[in-house]
């Protein structure tokens, strides 16, 4: 990337909060990479009127402790923002992650997530594209009006409501779910104090760029049926042809490495074995590309589905404990009743 494009990004986190005068912003970065973008991010925070409070590195991920925990608490009790960059490897110690989610919790500030470099996944087998690649898709990405995510998703909302929703692959995912009257998050980009009156769950205060996501965490035990994954790669065991089936939202794991990812969730505890949550992407310019399969940024492209286990507090679901297991299908088929929202991996309600 050249030096306009990290500029670009650093416009487009600030432009996403929309600061005002005299907030204060709390900054987690990680010194090895995406450095360009420090100093322009830094100009735009102190020409909005606000001000930077205090950094958290990535690279001291690895301590934990009470009081760590107590200095990241006053960390965040001085922090109206928190902006989160990329780092070499996306992830928090336990005690920065029970900190920001109280922050969160007691609706005491917002946060916008960069992740960047963490969100992309092979198809299958296929390997992923160039870094390169990668990061054009990313760029034009972040031009998604939210807007236009918002209208779309109201209207996938409603759909999604109205009854039973159907899952379904060609290779065998056939799951059945309902999302009663839990919450949905919708990541349109917009990380304003405005949006935040409507926020619901700590994700609606958690806001993602690129954008483009819906997300829902149904009603765990409605979910039977099955799901097939070429690949499992969420955590440490690697499985092929793996079905999973769904009963009353427990699921048990067929297929090649199975056993490891059984001794994975046992390990995990919790609701590692628990239905937790329905995402489905509207961003056009995140889509997998025929001459370039791969999932871009978690997920969010215009018709992929993503379909996880574990825990799902954030969302405002039931399931405590056990991880996050995020596993995504880019050819579904998603239907409700007599209407389809998508058709072999192509989002067909506008």
């Amino acid at each position: 990337m050249i030096q306009s494009d990290y500029e670009k990004c650093a416009r487009r986190i600030v432009g996403a909060l929309q600061l005002a005068p005299g907030e204060t912003v709390l900054i987690k970065l990680d010194p090895r990479v995406f450095t360009p973008i420090i100093a322009p991010l830094q100009n735009l925070i102190r020409a909005s009127g606000a001000h930077i409070s205090g950094a958290i590195l990535a690279e001291d991920t690895n301590l934990d402790s009470d009081g760590e925990y107590n200095s990241l608490r006053r960390l965040f009790s001085n922090a109206d923002v928190f902006i989160w960059l990329p780092e070499l490897r996306q992830g928090s110690r336990p005690a920065l992650a029970r900190a920001l989610a109280e922050w969160l919790d007691a609706r005491r500030g917002r946060a916008v997530h960069f992740h960047w470099h963490s969100g992309s996944y092979p198809v299958g087998l296929s390997e992923l594209p160039s870094k390169e690649f990668i990061d054009r898709i990313y760029l034009a990405a972040l031009d998604v009006d939210p807007a236009d995510l918002e209208r779309r998703h109201r209207k996938a909302i409603a759909l999604l409501r109205s009854g039973v929703i159907r899952v379904t692959s060609p290779e065998g995912t056939d799951i059945s779910f309902v999302t009663g009257d839990r919450p949905f998050c919708s990541q349109t980009g917009s990380a304003s104090l405005e949006r935040m009156q409507s926020a619901r769950t700590r994700i609606d205060r958690d806001v993602e760029l690129p954008a483009g996501v819906l997300r829902v965490a149904p009603i765990e035990t409605s979910a039977n049926g099955t799901v097939f994954l070429p690949v499992w790669r969420p955590i440490l065991s690697e499985g092929r042809n793996l079905m999973l089936r769904f009963l009353n939202g427990h699921v048990a794991i067929q297929g090649v490495n199975a056993d490891k990812i059984d001794q994975e969730l046992t390990a995990a505890g919790g609701d590692a074995r628990m239905f937790r949550e329905f995402a489905l992407g509207f961003s056009p310019a995140l889509q997998v590309l025929p001459e370039a399969p791969f999932i871009a940024y978690y997920g969010y492209g215009s018709g992929v589905v993503r379909l996880s286990l574990g825990d799902n507090e954030e969302m405002g679901g039931a399931n405590r404990g056990g991880g996050v297991y995020w596993n995504f299908i880019h050819n579904a088929t998603v239907t409700v009743g007599n209407h389809t929202l998508v058709t072999n991996g192509k989002l067909v309600m506008e």
